[in-house]
């Protein structure tokens, strides 16, 4: 098992993703071979479940790019399960403490790196007990900064073994700063953001973001992020179909060249 989105973090490589928040395999086929580099799954939002996600990682297995998947909760069963359907790395919400990041990084890892149950049914399905020799190296955990706890212990969360990456959920993170949703230019925003790339780049380790855009993603990976979503399957499918109903209708007023989820 290689994970290709990992291994570009680790040497500095900036990658873009995109986010799936629809359980239709058709959609995840079509995002899968756009060329970007993992695609995330969001059981925490999105209107999909685990038994979705046995029929959407299937989908775009043999594609080249990383299947990650956003987990409802930190807590190991549910860490393990999508671990066990496919994923090759947890986007983990809601880390505050570092005692928060390392039972997350404990549930991506078998002993003695950590407390995930062995039972790696679909990639042992497909690579067999190789899959054992390298998932631990492999599985990429990622754990999100969304609140002002989680700021307040960024650096100690960062620094947690097992940790691969940092994530910010900017909607959140906002809230959690007490700003307006979508005050992303506000200088305690800036601030927060300024600390997390800090923190992260003290540790070695990836700083990633939720675009809710791609001129967002784009703005993140210029300034210093190491990787981003360039949108959602929900918002291509909104700004597509709006901007094909202005071209239509001769409205070039009302032409998006963005739709934000």
């Amino acid at each position: 098992m290689i994970n290709q989105a990992l291994q570009h973090w680790r040497v500095g490589e900036s990658s873009l993703g995109v986010w799936s928040n629809l359980p239709d395999i058709h959609l995840a086929e079509t995002l899968a071979r756009m060329g970007f580099d993992w695609i995330c799954f969001d059981l925490q939002h999105g209107l999909m479940d685990y038994s979705d996600l046995t029929r959407l990682l299937p989908a775009i297995c043999g594609q080249p790019l990383t299947p990650l998947v956003r987990v409802a909760a930190n807590q190991s069963d549910q860490i393990g399960k999508v671990l066990d359907a496919g994923a090759h790395g947890v986007i983990v919400p809601m880390v505050n403490t570092a005692d928060d990041a390392r039972r997350a990084a404990a549930a991506c890892r078998y002993p003695p790196a950590g407390n995930r149950s062995c039972g790696p049914l679909r990639d042992a399905m497909i690579e067999g007990f190789n899959y054992l020799a390298t998932a631990n190296e492999q599985i990429a955990c990622i754990a999100m900064i969304e609140t002002e706890e989680g700021l307040a212990n960024v650096e100690a969360i960062a620094a947690t073994t097992g940790i691969d990456a940092l994530f910010v959920g900017p909607m959140d993170l906002c809230y959690g700063l007490g700003l307006p949703p979508g005050d992303f230019d506000s200088p305690p925003f800036r601030a927060a953001i300024e600390r997390i790339l800090k923190a992260t780049g003290d540790a070695g380790i990836a700083t990633g973001m939720f675009g809710y855009t791609a001129q967002m993603a784009n703005s993140a990976l210029e300034g210093g992020f190491d990787f981003a979503s360039a949108g959602t399957d929900i918002s291509f499918f909104r700004s597509g179909a709006q901007q094909a109903l202005a071209i239509a209708s001769g409205d070039n007023e009302n032409n998006p060249s963005e739709a934000v989820y």
